[in-house]
């Protein structure tokens, strides 16, 4: 088993989840990872991925089993040793437990590779540590990939994530006003999630096996006053109803920054430019 909160499932988290998979063949157990639903940190940070998009990415990486260990405040009062004495060899029944550089554990995060290491002979389990994994001389991690979003490094952002950066989710209802305009868009929910600048991008939409050119716009819609930073996304070549369909959004180029039109009419004319341009 591994253990870990895994955001963004980069290039760090897939070497070291095929290391998993090679032990898991080599020992002729199954393959486990233990993830949690809410970061084990405390600190309120905006996530690259979603609960489930981070599941999903979890589950195509060769593994038998994803573990979402609900962060309680029972749970998260655990100290190292029961927590491995509890959970990993406890619940799971780990007898491998592979583990990054820099995994922490137990109450207050107080327990890391070390501990992994100090406590193996006592609970019988084999303690394996991952290396840090390096692109370019950096480190791939979490934080650096939240800091290339932040920042609309999205090509930069690919190399370290092994893939585009998406959004997706459910199409929500919103306020109709794209439609209003003659460009009906399809809204997706941010909640918990980090995004890039705000402005309207280039794009790609992927809808339950259709997919084709896309526009997203990131922002709060100052033209008409909002508040709150939404997702919408009119897709090109389609029509119809997707309230409540899956749809994944991957952003490719940003077109133009965050800007308030004085009127609706000016908003409808800069997105038929936009349109235009993103559909060659």
């Amino acid at each position: 088993m591994t253990l870990g909160f895994f955001d963004g499932v980069h290039l760090g988290h897939l070497s070291l989840l095929k290391r998993l998979s090679e032990l898991s063949k080599e020992t002729g157990l199954p393959s486990v990872a233990l993830t949690f639903d809410v970061r084990p940190s405390g600190r309120s940070v905006k996530l690259l991925t979603s609960l489930e998009e981070r599941i999903g990415l979890l589950s195509s990486a060769l593994l038998d089993t994803v573990v979402v260990q609900s962060f309680t405040p029972g749970f998260a009062s655990l100290d190292p040793f029961a927590f491995l004495r509890d959970v990993v060899r406890g619940k799971l029944r780990a007898k491998v437990v592979l583990a990054g550089y820099d995994c922490r554990f137990g109450k207050d995060r107080s327990g890391n590779i070390g501990t992994l290491k100090a406590f193996s002979s006592e609970l019988d389990y084999f303690c394996e540590e991952e290396e840090p994994f390096l692109l370019d001389g950096r480190i791939v991690s979490s934080t650096l990939c939240r800091e290339l979003l932040e920042k609309g490094e999205l090509a930069k952002l690919q190399e370290f994530l092994g893939r585009p950066w998406s959004l997706r989710g459910p199409v929500k209802a919103g306020l109709k006003i794209g439609r209003e305009l003659g460009f009906p868009t399809a809204n997706l929910g941010l909640e918990g999630l980090l995004t890039p600048p705000a402005g309207v991008y280039s794009a790609r939409y992927d809808l339950e096996g259709k997919s084709g050119r896309a526009l997203l716009y990131i922002g709060t819609r100052p033209t008409f006053q909002g508040k709150e930073k939404v997702a919408e996304a009119f897709l090109m070549d389609f029509s119809g109803d997707i309230y409540g369909r899956d749809l994944r959004i991957t952003p490719e180029k940003l077109m133009g920054g965050e800007k308030r039109f004085e009127s609706p009419e000016e908003l409808k004319a800069a997105i038929e430019g936009y349109v235009r341009a993103a559909g060659k």
